[in-house]
């Protein structure tokens, strides 16, 4: 309540509820605005017949000013400042959205590259499943595949391709099987190499490797895959001696003295008996098939009481037995090799073993 300047009471009003402020509509505000510029009028007499603060309507005015002077510089329509951080802040949720899915973009490029398929079969894959709603040109894009190859492979059905043939095959066979046959161990770049230089003699054009071990492989001329896997039995039949001078082991030892002399000592026993036969022994010298010629001689000479052997003898030995030289050997023995074979899986090979310092009994031949 307020005391007028002539002592009367001017009417108070009481607000008894909770009321919202007023809303003012543009179109008011600007017929406020324009009211009180007319002449004769002032702000404070237009604001009190409206209700509301003299500062209110002066800050209503300056808004409307500055933007007829932003306006007119700009020579464009001018935007609220609540429209230009609605627009600012939804262009930082799409500028946050697209980096996103960029990021999203590059990591499934990098596991593309890093998948086993083939691009262009994925490109075919994903415009399949799309129906449509994938333009090809995207899709080459993005997967990084040409869209020719793309619009090539579309719509025609992959043919299973066979192993290739070259017409000319049939001539070059017939020199590369007769190569294998005299040359067993020889590989596919060796044969090359024979191959090519018998057409040279011919002069004809030389011939490429892969091609070469394309044919072997097509009529099976390869030659088997060497692997560190050794099988535990090769040998087919019983390897324990049942009597005595039927299988004898050979191996040698060394001995190192004080003195730092080295001995070595050959020896031969029976795998039947266990008993050695004969040795002998060499002081700071190595041992030489002669000495293993001697030692087969003595050998036999003890057992047999004479040089000449009433049956054949096995005689195994871990370093492929060199004084089983055919001409080295004397004829009396009558020493002939017999083929490879690896003694194992039985205890008397394992007993050899033992005496013969656990070197394996890997070779074997027969006098």
């Amino acid at each position: 309540m307020s005391k007028a300047s002539d002592g009367s009471f001017s009417r108070v009003e009481v607000i008894t509820s909770v009321q919202r402020r007023r809303r003012w509509s543009t179109a008011e505000k600007v017929r406020l605005v324009e009211e009180a510029m007319q002449p004769g009028m002032s702000v404070s007499y237009v604001a009190r017949q409206a209700g509301i603060s003299p500062s209110q309507l002066f800050a209503w005015k300056r808004r409307m000013l500055e933007g007829g002077h932003a306006a007119v510089q700009a020579d464009e329509d001018v935007v609220g400042t609540s429209r230009v951080r609605d627009l600012e802040k939804r262009v930082r949720d799409l500028e946050r959205l697209l980096g996103r899915k960029t990021m999203e973009a590059e990591i499934l490029k990098e596991a593309l590259d890093i998948a086993r398929p083939k691009k262009t079969a994925v490109a075919l894959e994903v415009l399949e499943r799309s129906k449509g709603r994938f333009p090809v040109k995207m899709v080459a894009e993005t997967l990084n595949v040409a869209r020719s190859h793309i619009n090539e492979r579309r719509g025609t059905t992959p043919k299973p391709r066979g192993p290739y043939h070259k017409g000319e095959d049939a001539e070059v066979l017939p020199a590369i099987r007769a190569i294998v046959d005299a040359r067993p161990t020889y590989g596919y770049r060796r044969v090359t190499a024979l191959v090519n230089r018998q057409r040279r003699a011919e002069e004809r054009p030389a011939i490429n490797a892969k091609r070469v071990l394309r044919i072997m492989r097509r009529n099976g001329l390869t030659l088997e895959r060497s692997t560190a896997r050794r099988p535990g039995r090769t040998h087919d039949g019983v390897v324990i001696a049942l009597r005595s001078n039927v299988r004898w082991c050979s191996d040698h030892q060394e001995i190192h003295a004080r003195n730092r002399e080295v001995v070595r000592v050959l020896f031969v026993l029976d795998a039947c008996d266990r008993e050695i036969i004969a040795w002998l022994a060499a002081a700071n010298a190595g041992i030489s098939g002669e000495m293993e010629r001697d030692l087969m001689v003595a050998a036999v000479e003890r057992r047999f009481g004479t040089t000449k052997m009433p049956h054949p003898v096995e005689w195994l030995s871990d370093r492929a037995c060199p004084g089983l030289d055919p001409g080295a050997a004397p004829i009396s023995l009558r020493t002939r090799p017999i083929p490879r074979r690896r003694l194992t899986s039985s205890n008397s090979s394992r007993r050899c073993e033992d005496h013969q310092g656990g070197t394996g009994l890997d070779h074997s031949s027969r006098s």
